[in-house]
């Protein structure tokens, strides 16, 4: 039973205390008294929510303490720390101007939860528009269940748990439906891309030379001027001017026309002839290198070369990274 209770800075309220005779109890007043502040300040006891703007203008918090007849029992946790009330039970609450709430229960700081678990144990509270709620379909089940026995309460707590268990096994049924989806989508895209990598048959190997051809178009006229002056230096055609070539033969000739005097000379004179040799053979290879860069290359034909090796060298790259993609999954 509430035997007090005291409201300060609620609202329009400054300060009240409302003590409570035992039996009925009725509070009356015109519109506007004060009632629902009244009726606001038990929900506040038992843990409802502070809306803002509660705290009488110009006060820092306001303030509500309600004063029960202790119940026989209270939760073995609450029993403990509270200790013995006299039989009495002090809840309190208080709101602060910014919002921030605390609430107590014989002077001891405790949560909202448990703020509320006492209450509900002590007071009932209904709005006047709680008849409204026979008009409810729900409602109206609840209590013709709650009017059939424990039978029926074992019943429904039975179709509770089975609905609860069929809610859970669907939840499963769509996850693995999902999974199944995914799985059907990262197979057909490794299909697809399975049968490109076989429409590109890129050779072993095939990439390295893609890229040594295509630096050599990108340079091809620095090839030929480096390999066509090169084998110029070593035999040139002017008969004015000797490359490289004709005068190492013109050395090994000097050399030649002293043969058999000295085993050690001969043996330099054997070194330049091979060295004329070989400059002759480098001179004739670095202008066939030439001849078969130039072969057949028009610009026409070298631009279009080169978009083709470019377009295969794309295809090789994209082609390496699927096959790095799938090899991974």
């Amino acid at each position: 039973m509430l035997r007090e209770l005291s409201v300060e800075n609620l609202l329009l309220i400054e300060r009240a205390r409302l003590s409570l005779g035992p039996g009925l109890n009725v509070i009356t007043g015109e519109t506007g008294a004060g009632k629902s502040v009244l009726a606001h300040a038990l929900d506040l006891l038992l843990a409802g929510r502070a809306r803002s703007g509660i705290v009488r203008p110009g006060a820092g918090e306001a303030f509500v303490e309600g004063v029960f007849d202790a119940p026989a029992t209270l939760p073995a946790a609450l029993e403990e720390r509270l200790g013995d009330g006299d039989g009495e039970l002090l809840l309190a609450r208080r709101v602060g101007a910014d919002g921030r709430t605390r609430a107590y229960i014989n002077g001891r700081s405790v949560t909202l939860g448990e703020l509320g678990e006492v209450g509900g144990a002590l007071i009932r509270f209904f709005g006047q528009h709680e008849h409204r709620r026979l008009t409810i379909a729900a409602a109206q089940l609840e209590l013709l269940d709650a009017s059939c026995g424990s039978e029926q309460a074992l019943r429904l707590r039975s179709c509770a748990e089975a609905y609860a268990r069929c809610v859970q096994l669907r939840a499963t049924l769509d996850d693995l439906q999902g999974l199944c989806r995914d799985r059907d989508r990262e197979l057909d895209l490794l299909q697809h891309e399975l049968a490109e990598i076989e429409r590109g048959a890129i050779g072993e190997g095939e990439h390295e030379q893609l890229v040594l051809a295509r630096e050599r178009m990108r340079r091809l006229d620095a090839l030929c001027a480096a390999t066509g002056g090169a084998a110029e230096d070593l035999a040139r055609d002017l008969p004015e001017s000797s490359g490289a070539a004709a005068l190492l033969s013109t050395a090994a000739a000097r050399l030649q026309s002293v043969a058999g005097v000295d085993p050690g000379l001969d043996a330099l004179g054997e070194r330049l002839r091979s060295l004329s040799i070989e400059a002759q053979e480098l001179a004739g290879e670095l202008r066939g290198y030439g001849e078969r860069l130039l072969g057949d290359t028009t610009d026409a034909a070298q631009g279009s070369t080169l978009e083709a090796l470019e377009q295969r060298l794309d295809a090789a790259e994209r082609l390496a990274d699927l096959v790095t993609k799938t090899a991974k999954i």
